[in-house]
């Protein structure tokens, strides 16, 4: 009961101050900011299996022997 009057009461002081509009604003870009590195990461996850995927399409097609499949494999 307690935590819900400290809370209410926080709250009311925030929306008086005009602090809770930024607190707002600070979550949002937060929420977005996270939202974007995520994304990025796991396009970055695909670029990998990408370049795993192009190289063993060019082992395959003859485009470069064992010994260069396994140099290039090792330098990923």
């Amino acid at each position: 009961m307690l935590n819900l009057v400290l809370s209410i009461i926080i709250f009311y002081y925030l929306l008086k101050t005009g602090d809770l509009y930024k607190l707002i604003k600070i979550a949002k870009n937060l929420t977005f900011d996270l939202l974007t590195v995520f994304k990025t990461g796991k396009q970055n996850n695909r670029g990998d299996n990408n370049t795993l995927d192009i190289l063993k399409l060019r082992y395959v097609q003859g485009e470069i022997d064992k010994e260069e499949y396994k140099q290039i494999l090792k330098n990923l």
